[in-house]
Order: structure tokens, then sequence, then C-alpha cells
């Protein structure tokens, strides 16, 4: 035996062992395998091929039957016949398909979305072989309809949109640049310093929010102030240092703003020196 007849006879072997569900395949999962494969061609056109490729196989394909979770190869109600010995219909005969044929020629664009091709089905293998085309074991993806592709597409539109918007803004250059930002800060620091300065009635002070309480009421207006970006303009604990660090200005012993931010700067410069010599 060749190494390519070995590896056969174990893929075969392997197949064995394989679930139920990947050795068996509906004729429903079939079709729509077929369709979502040829999506140009109707589902009474692949029908009809598939008859064709059937009736021409080496040997009739056995029908395999779907219930209480697992595949049987005898019919639902077995001592049920269709006929009755005349040749007429049998009244309250079972309903599913008899075999292989009559389960295939009952595909057709109407009856695809109901269960009743879900209840039976074929070895993949055989069927496979039987039609000459590959069947994956996955169940195909449900069909995207024309509204849902219309509602990705305005979804996709809306998005690029909003991310054009936000990156122009983000872009967009700061009046006087550094200087206009640092004495725009200076004076707001300044605003909040006062606001929270403890010489000031001691009943009034009481009433101001703590540093976290005040990001609070700031966070809860955040889609008012940045409603493109959703966030603050930093990081939260950045925020929370800022706020802590203006409230407590009056109580610190350099009130000066712009000494303040010159020794920051040197803090800065310092720590990097640091950085470097290390």
């Amino acid at each position: 035996m060749s190494f390519d007849d070995s590896i056969q006879q174990l893929r075969n072997e392997q197949l064995a062992r394989q679930s139920d569900t990947e050795r068996f395949i509906s004729v429903k999962t079939l079709f729509e395998q077929l369709k979502q494969r040829y999506p140009d061609q109707s589902y009474n056109a692949l029908c009809l091929l598939a008859l064709k490729k059937y009736r021409r196989s080496e040997h009739q394909l056995s029908l395999y039957w779907f219930r209480y979770e697992s595949w049987y190869d005898t019919p639902p109600v077995a001592p049920y016949q269709l006929l009755d010995k005349h040749g007429a219909p049998n009244i309250g005969a079972p309903d599913y398909y008899p075999n292989a044929e009559a389960a295939l020629r009952a595909v057709s664009d109407d009856v695809m979305n109901t269960d009743k091709l879900a209840d039976c089905g074929f070895l993949r293998t055989e069927i496979a072989d039987a039609l000459g085309v590959p069947l994956d074991t996955a169940r195909p993806e449900a069909p995207m309809f024309e509204q849902d592709t219309l509602d990705l597409k305005a979804e996709n539109v809306a998005l690029k949109e909003k991310i054009e918007a936000l990156e122009k803004r983000l872009a967009a250059p700061i009046e006087k640049a550094e200087t206009y930002a640092a004495k725009r800060e200076e004076f707001f620091i300044a605003v909040i310093a006062s606001l929270y300065d403890k010489n000031r009635l001691t009943f009034a002070k009481d009433l101001l929010p703590k540093a976290p309480e005040l990001l609070r009421l700031v966070e809860n207006k955040i889609p008012l102030f940045w409603p493109a970006e959703g966030c603050f303009p930093m990081s939260e604990e950045q925020c929370l240092k800022i706020l802590r660090e203006a409230i407590s200005l009056l109580e610190r012993d350099v009130t000066d703003l712009h000494q303040l931010r010159v020794e920051k700067r040197q803090m800065q410069k310092t720590r990097k020196l640091n950085l470097l010599n290390q």
C-alpha cells in the first residue's frame, strides 16, 4: 500500500469517527450550500441538475432521517405505507420523503424555507461524490437580504463621515498655539482657585464639590463639551490631578502661576536628564 493510499485510509477512519453533524448533511443544507456556491442559479435549476447527476451515479444513495438529535436509516414511521394495495394514497400517511430521489425532487424555491427538507439527508461523502462537488462541514451563513445590505452601507457612510469630522477637528490649529493655551489654562486655574479659597465664607465653601465630585459633574456634560470625541481631552487621572492642583492653589506657599509653570518645566527637564544618565 502506497503512502497516499495509507493517508486515504486514515482519512476514511477519521471520517468514520466524526460526529453525525459532520458525517451527514440535510437536503436543505445541501442546497443552501449549492445556492451559495452558484448564487446566479435558482433552487429549481439546481434541483434539476442534482437529479440528473444523482440518476447517473453508479449506485443508489441511501436517504437518512433526522430525529431525536441523531440520524437514522429508517423512516420516521416505517409501518405506514404511502400507498395502499390499489395504489391510492393512504389517508393520514406520514409526512416524509420515502427515498433519496423523492427528497431531491421536492426541492424548489417555494419549499426551501420549510423544515421538512431539514429532517432528511445523505452521507456527506456519498452525495458529494454523486454530484461531483465539494461540501463544507459548516452550515453556510444565512443569505443577506437587500435591506440588510442597504442598512450596512448607510451605517458605513455615517461612520466614515463621523471619522472624517473627528480627524478635521483634531487637525485644526489652535489659535496662537501654546502661548494662548497656556494663558487660558492659567486663567481657569485662577477661577477655580478663587472659588475654593479657604478665606471665603465657610458655608459657601462647604457647598462646593470635592475634586472627584466636580470631575463627575463635568463628565455628565461630556456630550455637550466634546460631542465628537465622547470623552475628556486627556485621561481621567490627569483631569483629576489638574483639578486638585487648582483647588488647593491658594493653600500653597507659591501662587504665582508663571513661576509654577517655570518650576514644572524645570522638573520635567531634570527628570529627562536623569533618565538619560541612567
